[in-house]
């Protein structure tokens, strides 16, 4: 339909382009016509001056010529020459007849003969003798233009309403003029006035008019026959190109429409048809790919280049392989293509061969995908594994830590300063557990209500230890805040892993500020990282004055494993673990930063009522003198727990059974269940996990108390079908005050 509307476009621009030639032909003849007629009447008036002329000069070459006297030939009185009359022998008187008189004399009788032929000759100047040759407006105008140098002047005018071609030529006194006009003090060579012809213009435009009637009329002729020819070129073209459509019909539609990019080399190794579905695939139209055939290799991907020149060298060769390879398009984009090539015989003979590429990029993206999913899993499984068995040394560590503290005297401030940074490393190391288990998924969030000031107050310690001398920390807390709900140990990654970033980010010193702020939203704000809706928020915000973050990492920062530090700093986990806990907070993160200037992180965590408040927590006290308050059942494989949980248990002043696997933890609650307060339970355990074995004392003893502890969290013990609300439970590294906490709750419920 489109090719038919534009052949009508075509021939109707075919046509048009006709009429206007046609048209301007007409024109252009009218015109020649009209100009023709203009010269002729020119001519004529010209042929006419010529003439007079010559009349003129006969009779002033021969003196004049004499007439009788008549009435109508009286003397001239205007001639004062001495032989104006003469007298024959006969006594018949003779009069001289000068060029005027006798040009007028003959002009008078052609009037009489033709009026409407007459032509007009009148001889007029400026300093006439005779009142005959007083000359009208447009006769003076044309002396004046002989005085100003000027020479001869044609002009159409109307005489008595009739068109006429008029000319005024000028005289110039000759020598055998200054006879008869000498004593008017004209010199030779000198205007003395001027011969004016005035040409009918009527028969002109007649014969004109009927001129540009037959013009006319051959235009239209020629016009007909020329738009005929092209109707019936139109429709031959048609019913041929009808024809030829119809032939390749089938060949179009399955070339055009193919969704693949189909080519066809021929035997010579030319492209010698090329789908359009090329420049979907590659960015280069059928039209480059014919006019450069050399394109279609150079657009390989170099590391593919060979593998293809030896496809290439198989082209004769009746089966190919199929091949993957790459390519780059005009884009400078890398696309993957399946390619399928057969050979093409007509008739027997080799005539090239097919080729077809299908587009597979998504599908190797796809397979990328999958294998960097199965190897961060891979990755998730052997770094929650090492955070467990890593979580039970800092257990360890961080208990005996506190006993350490507990007995030291207070005075001895080395040895306070030298437990405080064992504190502070085994905090690090916490965090580090927790890293490791929030990127293998293997933490989950345990929110409640906390206030953000409390929590970096009881950081602030480790924040310190963190970061160089150089580097100067200011911590601003508002002076009225909203509880928000939160993790507490995930809040204090938060901030330890943006301080460590800060301080990497400050080689050569700087400054770090926390502050902390209520702050209320009356319309969504825009972000980089997601709109923030309105609402009452408390904002986090870390900020220093380091080197600065780029555009493009900004866009890659959450990303696991990336970073811009140095291979040997750090793990690339940081704030891509500061994203997830933002995320599992539904909190938001705005990130300012500058080149050279530094980066500021502000986190927007929603603000909740207070509500009731909780349980005072149990003071937990180092004093023996409270020895014996019950027998709690300590049940871990790791001895150096057990170890420590026993002296940091009886320093609280309780009996401690131990079991290093199910089977005993149950045997031995069993045997001592009515003295048993507590069961302290590790999750993972040899033989029959901490599930089973709580499982089997809840069967037992419906108001067992028991507390869970474990190296991973809570998660296990959704596993085993236990929901995490109906118990208790801390994750390793233990906080050695909660613990106790937990401990002397527990036990006052038993």
């Amino acid at each position: 339909m489109a090719k038919k509307i534009s052949k009508q476009r075509y021939s109707l621009a075919l046509l048009a382009a006709w009429s206007v030639l046609i048209f301007l032909s007409a024109v252009w003849n009218i015109h020649e016509n009209f100009r023709g007629t203009y010269s002729k009447a020119v001519i004529e008036a010209e042929t006419i001056f010529q003439h007079n002329l010559a009349y003129r000069r006969w009779n002033s070459m021969h003196g004049g010529v004499y007439a009788k006297v008549t009435e109508i030939n009286p003397p001239n009185p205007y001639i004062v020459i001495g032989q104006r009359d003469l007298v024959a022998q006969d006594g018949t008187e003779y009069t001289m007849i000068n060029p005027f008189q006798m040009t007028r004399q003959a002009y008078d009788l052609l009037k009489k003969q033709s009026p409407e032929l007459a032509v007009y000759n009148r001889t007029v100047s400026l300093d006439p003798l005779n009142s005959d040759n007083i000359p009208d407006e447009w006769e003076i105008k044309a002396l004046e233009g002989f005085e100003s140098g000027k020479g001869a002047i044609s002009e159409i005018t109307t005489i008595g309403g009739l068109p006429y071609m008029r000319l005024m030529s000028p005289y110039i006194t000759e020598e055998r003029c200054l006879g008869c006009h000498e004593h008017q003090g004209y010199d030779v060579g000198d205007i003395r006035g001027g011969m004016s012809i005035s040409v009918p213009m009527q028969p002109y435009y007649e014969a004109a008019a009927s001129a540009k009637e037959i013009i006319v009329m051959t235009h239209m002729l020629l016009w007909m026959l020329g738009a005929v020819t092209i109707t019936l070129l139109f429709f031959g073209l048609s019913r041929y190109q009808a024809r030829i459509v119809k032939n390749e019909e089938k060949f179009r539609i399955v070339s055009e429409f193919a969704y693949n990019f189909e080519y066809w080399v021929n035997e010579n190794k030319k492209i010698a048809f090329i789908s359009p579905s090329c420049e979907r695939v590659t960015g280069y139209s059928r039209k480059e790919f014919l006019k450069k055939s050399h394109m279609f290799f150079d657009m390989i991907h170099p590391d593919d280049k060979g593998m293809f020149k030896n496809h290439l060298k198989e082209f004769d060769e009746p089966v190919h392989d199929d091949m993957e390879y790459r390519i780059i398009t005009k884009k400078g984009d890398v696309r993957w293509l399946s390619h399928v090539c057969t050979p093409i015989y007509v008739d027997g003979e080799f005539r090239g061969r097919r080729g077809s590429n299908r587009d597979i990029t998504e599908n190797k993206l796809l397979e990328e995908d999958l294998v960097q999913a199965k190897k961060v899993e891979s990755l998730g499984h052997f770094a929650g594994g090492v955070a467990h068995d890593f979580n039970n040394v800092l257990t360890s560590i961080s208990t005996i830590t506190q006993l350490l503290k507990s007995k030291i005297d207070k005075e001895d401030t080395t040895l306070h300063e030298y437990i405080n940074y064992i504190t502070v490393a085994s905090k690090l190391g916490q965090n580090l557990t927790s890293n490791l288990l929030l990127f293998g998924r293997k933490r989950t969030t345990d929110l409640k209500k906390l206030q953000l000031n409390e929590i970096i107050q009881n950081i602030d310690n480790i924040l310190l230890v963190l970061l160089t001398d150089e580097i100067d920390c200011t911590i601003t807390l508002a002076d009225k805040e909203n509880f928000v709900m939160g993790d507490p140990h995930q809040i204090e990654q938060i901030l330890i892993n943006l301080a460590t970033n800060a301080r990497d980010a400050m080689p050569n010193g700087g400054n770090l500020t926390i502050e902390t702020a209520m702050l209320s939203l009356d319309k969504k704000r825009p972000g980089r990282f997601g709109d923030i809706p309105p609402g009452d928020y408390m904002s986090l915000t870390v900020s220093d004055t380091g080197s600065g973050i780029n555009e493009t990492d900004l866009a890659t920062i959450f990303e696991p494993f990336y970073s811009t530090k140095a291979s040997t700093k750090g793990t690339g986990l940081g704030l891509a673990i500061v994203d997830n806990i933002i995320r599992q907070h539904k909190a938001f993160i705005e990130i300012d930063s500058k080149l050279g200037e530094g980066t500021a992180f502000r986190i927007f965590f929603p603000s909740c009522l207070a509500g009731d408040t909780e349980l005072a927590p149990v003071v937990v006290s180092g004093d023996n003198a409270d020895r014996e308050k019950g027998t709690i059942l300590v049940v871990d494989d790791d001895w150096l727990i057990r170890k420590s949980l026993l002296i940091f248990l009886q320093n609280l002043g309780y009996s401690v059974l131990f079991a290093v696997d199910g089977d005993e933890a149950v045997s031995k609650y069993q045997a001592n269940r009515e003295n048993i307060s507590l069961v302290v339970l590790d999750v993972m355990l040899p033989k029959k996990d901490g599930c089973q074995v709580y499982e089997v004392m809840k069967e037992q003893d419906q108001d067992v108390q028991v507390l869970f502890i474990s190296g991973s969290t809570s998660e296990v013990l959704k596993g085993k079908n236990i929901m995490v609300t109906d118990v208790n439970f801390l994750a390793k590294p233990l906080d050695m005050k909660e613990f106790g906490e937990k401990v002397e709750v527990l036990v006052r419920k038993a």
